[in-house]
């Protein structure tokens, strides 16, 4: 068994040195290409990359190939030359009932009047309200309020029932962009005013079906389909279901998603269906196929109204730049009915965590093609390719239907690269290895002091130390009761003579000892400097000595100074008592002289 694991062992060690450059290489991409991930993560949550990818969104949208007009449908435009021929401003009541009464004759399915006459305009407003009430295809529109008593919405027509009431009001992006519409809602409140009148589309205990919706359910029943809420409050047309937009789908971040909304799958930027306007009508210029069994909506296309919309196909365009608002209510009604007939998808979008698997995705393919190419035009070129690659499958997605992030992946690859160029440069040009060897060099000099310090302290707190401390107090008191006493007893000046030598030869031997300690640490500090100096000698010479690196010499320089005092101290107490002794014996010998 301790064969078999020694060669266990053998081959693990082999193995780990084989692939060692390999993990350290998968180790440096995962680290930059988590850090890039959860960067661009938390971007997007600030909503910094949301102009971004809504410019992709509608990008693509002009990518792609326009589809043919929807034959269900007919719009009855009323054009600037309509009412320069009638000579009518705002259309009268008259002739819309007219309008309606020729339509009708021509047996359509649902006739979708986007006209508001929430008040008489011109004569004819009793004929006008008994064709309303009476002819059960015609649906009208009101306008909801935003919640302000400045702006408390427009009735529906009078004589219209209200289950053949939709609202027309579109839900709007930055820079009124129409991406989105409504299908359903409740209005809000209109908060501190009750003296404003009240009506359907201002009242906050009803439920409103948008104009559009209205228009598609009459057609749908033709069909025997009709709508049902899913426990989840999904809306479901039949066996369809009709994709709820939330507010962080696709590109949005923290959208205002109230009500039930969809992302608007335009069919064409120019002609969503056949198109007319009212003086063929009322001249009996228009085909009846173009109307039977068909929906028809009837609404302004003229500037004079200001009812248009900037749309996703609006950039960059010097003419056509707007929609008429008829024209964006015929693109949602063939959304709905195309998805639930002919069976075209509707927007779908990934959960939050497919995203980032998708953009961490690639920034990895961005960090491993970027650790593996060092010619920069040969790398220049593959990111551009891999940009390239990176467009078109999210393009390829969206043909399918789906919108995923286009700008976040684009961006996780060209910084995961980036950085990992970077690194590597740094790496080359020393900057890493002078800055990791200037780091090693100041702990490794404050450790070398640490141990300077500790070694003082041992000799200063050590018994031999103490026990000298003694001595010299006890010298110190009997050098200050020998100036005190007088030179009258030469033995007990004599006998302290005597001691004096024994106790100097002990402060001298210690001296000796403590000096020699001090050499000897003094030249490992020397040995140590010589080597630090030899490791960061380009950087020592920019920046100098450290008051950390010349701190431990000074100490040592102390201590050999107060040991050079002491040795001079005793010397001149040695010198005095020796003259004292010398003064006492000449002055015994004087005596003896006399006697």
């Amino acid at each position: 068994m301790s064969k078999i694991s020694k060669k266990i062992r053998s081959a693990a060690t082999q193995l780990s040195q084989m692939y060692k450059p390999s993990l350290a290489f998968a180790r440096s991409v995962l680290i930059a290409s988590a850090a890039v991930t959860l960067s661009l993560m938390g971007t997007r949550q600030l909503g910094i990359l949301e102009p971004i990818e809504l410019s992709a969104y509608d990008q693509m949208l002009r990518w792609r190939a326009d589809e043919k007009p929807d034959s269900r449908l007919l719009v009855v435009g009323i054009t600037e030359a309509d009412i320069q021929k009638l000579k009518q401003w705002p259309i009268s009541d008259r002739k819309i009932a007219e309008i309606l009464q020729k339509l009708e004759k021509m047996q359509p399915a649902v006739i979708g009047l986007d006209v508001l006459r929430d008040v008489p305009l011109g004569d004819g407003r009793e004929e006008l309200t008994k064709i309303l009430q009476k002819n059960d295809r015609i649906i009208g529109v009101c306008l909801v309020t935003d919640g302000s008593p400045d702006n408390p919405g427009s009735p529906p027509a009078p004589g219209l029932p209200e289950k053949r009431v939709g609202f027309a009001d579109f839900g709007v992006d930055a820079g009124g962009i129409l991406r989105r519409a409504l299908l359903f809602m409740k209005p809000p409140t209109i908060e501190g005013n009750s003296s404003v009148d009240k009506h359907l589309c201002n009242d906050n205990s009803q439920v409103l079906y948008s104009f559009n919706l209205q228009l598609a359910l009459r057609y749908l029943q033709r069909q025997k389909i009709s709508p049902q809420l899913a426990p989840d409050q999904s809306l479901w047309l039949g066996k369809t279901p009709l994709k709820q937009l939330e507010s962080n789908d696709g590109g949005y971040n923290n959208a205002d998603a109230r009500g039930y909304q969809i992302l608007i799958n335009y069919r064409s930027r120019l002609q969503v269906a056949n198109q007319v306007r009212i003086t063929d009508v009322l001249e009996g210029k228009v085909d009846p196929n173009l109307v039977k069994d068909k929906i028809v909506l009837i609404g302004y296309t003229t500037e004079t109204v200001k009812d248009f919309f900037y749309t996703p196909y609006s950039g960059r365009q010097q003419k056509n730049q707007f929609m008429p608002g008829i024209v964006a209510h015929a693109q949602v009604v063939s959304q709905i009915l195309s998805t639930v007939l002919d069976n075209r998808p509707m927007f779908w979008f990934w959960p939050e965590w497919a995203e980032i698997l998708w953009i961490s995705a690639w920034s990895i393919v961005g960090g491993t093609v970027a650790s593996r190419m060092a010619h920069p035009a040969q790398l220049a070129l593959t990111f551009a390719a891999m940009l390239c690659g990176c467009c078109a499958i999210g393009f390829g997605i969206f043909l399918l239907g789906g919108w995923v992030p286009v700008a976040a992946p684009a961006l996780a690859l060209i910084l995961t690269g980036g950085s990992i160029v970077s690194a590597e440069r740094f790496n080359k040009a020393g900057y890493a290895k002078a800055i990791s060897d200037r780091v090693k060099q100041v702990f490794k000099i404050e450790i070398d002091q640490a141990k300077k310090e500790q070694q003082v302290a041992e000799i200063t707190e050590s018994d031999f130390f103490k026990e000298l401390q003694q001595k010299k107090d006890k010298l110190r008191i009997s050098k200050k009761e020998t100036s005190e006493k007088a030179p009258s007893d030469p033995q007990e000046i004599t006998a302290d003579a005597a001691e004096l030598p024994q106790a100097e030869s002990q402060t001298h031997d210690y001296l000796t000892q403590l000096q020699e300690k001090a050499k000897q640490m003094q030249q490992r500090a020397s040995v140590t400097e010589s080597e630090s100096s030899s490791q960061t000698g380009a950087i020592d010479a920019r920046g100098g000595a450290s008051s950390a690196e010349t701190k431990p010499d000074d100490e040592f320089s102390d201590l050999q100074a107060k040991a050079k005092q002491m040795r001079q101290r005793r010397g001149a107490q040695k010198s005095i008592k020796d003259e004292k002794i010398d003064s006492l014996t000449d002055k015994e010998d004087l005596g003896g002289k006399e006697e």
